[in-house]
């Protein structure tokens, strides 16, 4: 894979990039070690050099386990770190003044076993923390230290994501997929105009866009699945998710072969986007990922008509 830019930063990441909150968390069910290790290798194996980690995944086990697996490959990855929940006698807060996300990159990189993050993420601020400079000094810390090359914003709302490029943000992590365009769409000129760096998240929302589900479809009790969508809104998305399938067409030369591969793309079609944020939990669903961009640079990731139909949709 041809790296992408990490927005105006000097760091370049693999545009599918391996999420590893469903591997750390167990987010999706319970994940074996041996899985976990395999499926980092078989992400690095096919190209991926990018990994989204945290410490409160696992109470640091994907911090760990990731660097296990990317042995002796674990400094020519990019590692993108994430700070401002923490665990206290069994409940998350957030906390992001200075000593606290100091504290939390240093405890992540003694978990890793390298010096440095490539990026780090500071997880879902509230609006009003990322208003303040109450995290201004430990950004400036660590980077006068050489703990951190670039620095960006984990958000859920245009809202924030627009004040997270006004506070200075190099990078910032939001959804951004086939079936949620219009925020991407709404920060565009100012993610162009600032230089930002674009981190798409569930471009697959989880799974929904892989186009595999009935309204049959049950998940266990411990796939956080069971309890995000409500029995009408999963029967509305599974709606969304039937009128897409005009994308997919394997008969046509370069055609797109399954619904999958038409979402991931999507998330990469522009070039804002520095890369896709995959939570692959095997090894054959990392490397479908990574098999979903063309293999040639001279191919398109989409059809012209398609793009416009899609714009001209409303889903």
């Amino acid at each position: 894979m041809e790296s992408r830019s990490l927005g105006k930063t000097d760091v370049k990441v693999s545009p599918i990039a391996l999420g590893t909150w469903g591997l750390g968390a167990k987010s999706y069910g319970p994940v074996d070690p041996s899985q976990f290790e395999s499926t980092v290798k078989a992400a690095w194996d096919a190209g991926v050099t990018t990994f989204d980690l945290a410490g409160l995944w696992g109470d640091g086990d994907a911090e760990r386990r990731t660097s296990l697996a990317l042995g002796e490959h674990l400094n020519d990855a990019i590692l993108i770190g994430r700070a401002g929940h923490v665990k206290i006698e069994g409940r998350i807060l957030a906390q992001f003044d200075t000593y606290i996300v100091v504290q939390e990159v240093e405890a992540t990189l003694r978990r890793l076993g390298r010096g440095h993050l490539d990026m780090l993420l500071l997880h879902q601020p509230p609006t009003k923390v990322l208003g303040s400079h109450l995290f201004d000094k430990s950004i400036t810390q660590l980077k006068q230290e050489g703990k951190l090359r670039a620095w960006g914003v984990s958000v859920s709302s245009l809202a924030d994501a627009e004040l997270a490029i006004t506070r200075g943000a190099e990078v910032i992590c939001f959804t951004h997929n086939l079936l949620v365009p219009d925020d991407f769409l709404d920060l565009a000129p100012k993610l162009a105009a600032e230089g930002v760096g674009v981190l798409a998240r569930s471009p697959l929302m989880h799974g929904m866009l892989a186009g595999r589900w009935t309204k049959d479809t049950k998940f266990p009790e411990t796939d956080h699945r069971s309890r995000r969508w409500a029995e009408p809104a999963f029967a509305t998305r599974l709606a969304q998710v039937e009128k897409l399938r005009f994308l997919v067409r394997p008969e046509e030369k370069d055609g797109i072969p399954d619904l999958a591969t038409a979402a991931l793309r999507y998330a990469l079609v522009t070039p804002l986007v520095s890369a896709a944020v995959v939570g692959a939990r095997t090894p054959e669903q990392i490397q479908h990922a990574v098999g979903a961009l063309p293999t040639t640079p001279e191919t398109p990731l989409f059809a012209q008509a398609d793009l416009e139909r899609l714009a001209e949709m409303e889903l």
